[in-house]
This record gives C-alpha cells, sequence and structure tokens, in this order.
C-alpha cells in the first residue's frame, strides 16, 4: 500500500482493495453521491433525462455491497444502480456506466484510478416495468429474478437499498 497526495491536506492509501468497514454514515455518503451523478447524468444524456422523474430505487451493488455484509471482500469501487419506472419510448440508457470521484475518505483510491482522489463510484441504470399496487423494492426483486443478464449477475451478492429513504440500509435481495 503507497501513500499520494489527495489534496492539500489529505493522504490517500493507493490500494486494490480497501478493507475498511463500512457503516450506515458510509451509505449515506454513497447515497448522496450517487443522487449527485443521477442528477448530472439527466442534464448530460438527453434519453436519461427523459427519466429525470421517475427514480425509484439506488442501490449498492456487487462487490462494495459483500463487503458492507462481510467485511471481508474488500472495496475496489463502489457499484450503484439506479432503477427508473418505465414509461417513456426509450428505455433508460442500461449499456452505460457513469463514473464519478467519491473523494478523498478513508476507503482510500485504485491505483489504476489515475485523476481520482478517491475511491470511484460506477452508476448504472435500468427501466423496469411496475406492477399495480407493487412498491420499488418489489419491482425490483421482481427485475432482479429475471433473466436479464445484469440480473442474474447482479443477484449473486447482495444488494442494499441507498434511496428511498423509508428502505436506506434494508437488503433487498
Amino acid at each position: 500500500m503507497s501513500k499520494v497526495a489527495a489534496g492539500a491536506d489529505m493522504i490517500a492509501d493507493v490500494s486494490e482493495r480497501s478493507y475498511e468497514p463500512l457503516t450506515l454514515a458510509d451509505l449515506r455518503m454513497i447515497a448522496s453521491a450517487a443522487m449527485r451523478s443521477v442528477s448530472a447524468i439527466f442534464d448530460r444524456a438527453k434519453v436519461a433525462g427523459l427519466y429525470r422523474d421517475r427514480l425509484l430505487l439506488l442501490a449498492l451493488a456487487q462487490g462494495s455491497a459483500l463487503h458492507y455484509l462481510d467485511g471481508a471482500n474488500g472495496i475496489k469501487d463502489f457499484d450503484v444502480w439506479a432503477y427508473f419506472e418505465a414509461g417513456p419510448a426509450k428505455p433508460f440508457p442500461h449499456r452505460k456506466r457513469w463514473c464519478s470521484d467519491l473523494g478523498p475518505t478513508r476507503f482510500g483510491r485504485h491505483p489504476d484510478d489515475l485523476g481520482y482522489s478517491g475511491r470511484r463510484l460506477d452508476l448504472m441504470g435500468r427501466s423496469i416495468e411496475m406492477v399495480s399496487d407493487e412498491d420499488a423494492e418489489d419491482a425490483v426483486r421482481r427485475w432482479l429474478a429475471s433473466n436479464a443478464r445484469s440480473a442474474v449477475a447482479l443477484r449473486q451478492k447482495p444488494v442494499f437499498c441507498l434511496f428511498p429513504e423509508s428502505s436506506f440500509g434494508k437488503r433487498i435481495n
């Protein structure tokens, strides 16, 4: 593990994975950063902008979610999935990954993320169908149980809700 300057007064660990524990306060920080990323995406990507008022759920997934659960996996980056209610003529751009810098934190930085001051936050999104009287969690659970390639991969590890607040921190799979 090496150290590099990550700002005028901050030193960040540079390592493949951070083994720092994830807390509910960390999930709030990640949720806030993800919401800022989602808002920026609406302004930059025309099709994504069609979904501005259709956000159902944000979820921490993949390796960072497993680390939140077991504390042993380590964190390479933070993968956040945004689920939107389907409706517009075009689906949310599902093959796109938007990356942002979480900034200096105790989680340090991955050595391949040059130009970042902290761990990378990857945001991916899906537009999903809602069934009448279905809440967001149930809609995402139904999508996770589907045969969609991303769903099959995601359900192999835990998924934790970051938004809405009523489900914050709850495991949804």
